[in-house]
């Protein structure tokens, strides 16, 4: 069976404005305008990459603050004023797959001064293109009765002259189309390379809301943007319009605390249930299944995946009906049009550590709450669900990480708290010259680490062993030829025991490798004020690691990066870098002892 056509979505965000001085970045309705666009092809589900492209290093984070991958920043000739954005989308989609080494089939193009799409247009574009081969392109466009006319040698002529003959708008065929590829347009990959946005054969994703015809390049539109989004009432609008747009809105607020009482309970229920539904079907390797190879029979897939076949069929039509992520068909189930969805980052990272290694805290919530257990004491998280939690975690840090060890002349480094050493195998497979030794407590996990590392042919690469990170003279001796060490959300756990506990562990390192590289990547925590001041989704992810995982667990809280920085200077590091625009609040310090 082949595999599903991979899909780059790109928005073109430069900082040079003249018509409105910094309009990717004024915040429309109370967010960044740039962060509509990333959203809306984050929520379509059929983006498996949303790239910003921008020479701007405020317009990066903030891009990646809203979900959006800047792995790189535009050349210079490519932002100036008349640079055109072919060229651009061009050279994001070449330059991604050459630093990657990933291949896309479609690209996505949209403009961030199109914010009145819906993630619908995205992926009825990219979906009628993934089914029919014959097409280029397809793009949104807004349909008219209007009749256009343009300047010829022989005069003014009509566009189409077969709208010569006047009717009453409500009898005109819809003939004329206005082009709005910035709203959403799908196009083969191979078109693209060639310097084009569109291909030749191209369908239209048609559309008559008249909100689309705003795109924000002068104060006036921006003005009108607002109004629209904070003053017009659809419900008021009883034109087709007004009825779409209601219906959109209606479907977001029952996503997000639900327009009453029975849709805000019952998603309660449908959370809860698909939060451990999806990671189990994660762990018994369910969805890799389906991802792979298509459309299969609950018996199927149970042999597959070697699961009890009535089991997994209650699960299976559960989720078939509850969600979008999975469909039925007859007697098959398959990925649904946000299948890719179940696959993204923050869902692998919330599957497998707020729910598989975390979940002990909720559901022995009572007797710790009555003092009758203890974590720690009477239960623990799963510490190998912890480390592939943490992975998909800081995964978008790694291309940066490996980076910064390569400018440092780091040839061996070394993981502690290695889990299942999905790091340094991701470190490893980005620098095919890098060497690896990671750093664990767990036996377990050790083990689970040498099975892995010997799957993905890194033996040769990787040494694993035994040691404890508040003692470094446990591991003292195996790491004599490492030039830095690394450590992904390792040392909060040790606020547990007072800030003080953490300096005495970095002082007792730089004690015994003075002058070697230490790499550390923590969350930064958020402010009662920060939280008030983000959209409900936004705060899911923070809230929970925040208030969750670390009280429950009797861990230090989170703490902010400029204390992170003082407890550095106290422990006598030296502080060489601070990258603090990468998703899930993670800021990466480069320190030297």
């Amino acid at each position: 069976m082949s595999s599903e056509p991979k899909t780059f979505a790109v928005i073109i965000a430069r900082a040079g404005s003249k018509g409105l001085p910094g309009k990717n970045l004024k915040p429309l309705a109370g967010k960044p305008l740039l962060a509509y666009s990333i959203e809306q092809a984050r929520a379509s589900g059929v983006c498996d990459v949303v790239l910003v492209s921008t020479e701007d290093e405020t317009i990066a984070r903030v891009a990646r603050e809203h979900g959006a991958e800047v792995p790189f920043l535009r050349p210079p000739e490519l932002a100036a004023d008349a640079a055109p954005a072919e060229p651009v989308v061009k050279h994001a989609l070449e330059t991604y797959e050459a630093m990657t080494g990933e291949q896309f089939d479609i690209v996505v193009y949209l403009q961030p001064t199109d914010v009145f799409r819906t993630p619908e247009m995205i992926r009825e574009c990219v979906n009628r293109l993934k089914a029919n081969p014959e097409l280029d392109s397809v793009f949104v466009a807004y349909k008219t009765h209007k009749n256009f006319w343009r300047w010829t040698p022989q005069g003014y002529a009509r566009l189409a002259p077969d709208l010569a003959t006047y009717k009453a708008r409500q009898e005109r065929d819809q003939v004329i189309f206005r082009e709005d590829a910035g709203l959403a347009s799908a196009t083969r990959s191979y078109v693209v390379k060639m310097g084009r946005r569109l291909g030749d054969r191209v369908d239209i994703v048609a559309t008559d809301d008249f909100r689309t015809a705003v795109d924000i390049h002068t104060p006036f539109d921006f003005w009108l943007a607002e109004k629209i989004m904070t003053e017009w009432d659809p419900a008021a609008d009883h034109s087709g319009a007004g009825r779409r747009a209601l219906a959109q809105e209606s479907r977001h607020e029952v996503a997000w605390l639900g327009g009453d009482l029975t849709s805000w309970a019952q998603s309660i229920r449908n959370g809860y249930a698909r939060a451990f539904i999806i990671f189990a079907l994660h762990e018994t390797g369910v969805f890799e299944t389906l991802r792979r190879l298509g459309p299969m029979t609950v018996e199927e897939l149970a042999s597959e995946c070697r699961v009890d076949a009535h089991l997994l069929d209650g699960v299976l039509n559960f989720l078939a009906f509850a969600d979008e992520v999975l469909v039925k068909n007859g007697d098959r189930f398959a990925l649904g049009p946000r299948g890719e969805w179940i696959f993204a980052d923050p869902v692998m990272a919330m599957s497998f550590g707020a729910v598989g290694a975390y979940s002990c805290l909720l559901y022995e919530l009572v007797p710790t709450l009555r003092r009758e257990k203890r974590y720690g004491v009477d239960f623990v998280r799963r510490g190998d669900l912890v480390a592939k939690g943490s992975y998909y975690t800081g995964r978008g840090n790694y291309p940066w990480i490996v980076s910064e060890l390569r400018r440092l002349g780091v040839k061996t480094v070394a993981d502690l708290g290695c889990g299942s050493g999905e790091v340094l195998i991701a470190f490893c497979t980005l620098d095919a010259t890098l060497q690896g030794i990671g750093i664990d407590i767990s036996q377990e996990a050790l083990e689970e680490a040498r099975s892995r590392v010997k799957a993905g042919g890194l033996g040769d690469r990787i040494a694993l062993v035994h040691g404890d990170i508040t003692h470094p003279e446990t591991f003292e001796e195996h790491v004599g030829d490492v030039d830095a060490f690394h450590g992904m959300m390792v040392f909060h756990e040790f606020l547990r025991d007072g800030e003080d506990a953490a300096v005495r562990i970095f002082r007792a390192m730089r004690e015994r490798f003075p002058g070697k590289y230490l790499l550390i990547g923590e969350f930064n925590r958020l402010s009662d004020d920060e939280f008030r001041a983000m959209p409900y989704p936004a705060r899911m992810h923070p809230l929970f690691y925040q208030y969750i995982i670390h009280p429950l667990s009797w861990q230090g809280l989170p703490i902010a990066k400029e204390r992170w920085l003082a407890l550095f200077e106290r422990a006598g590091l030296k502080v060489l870098a601070v990258k603090d625009d990468f998703p899930f609040r993670l800021v990466e310090y480069v320190l030297q002892f």
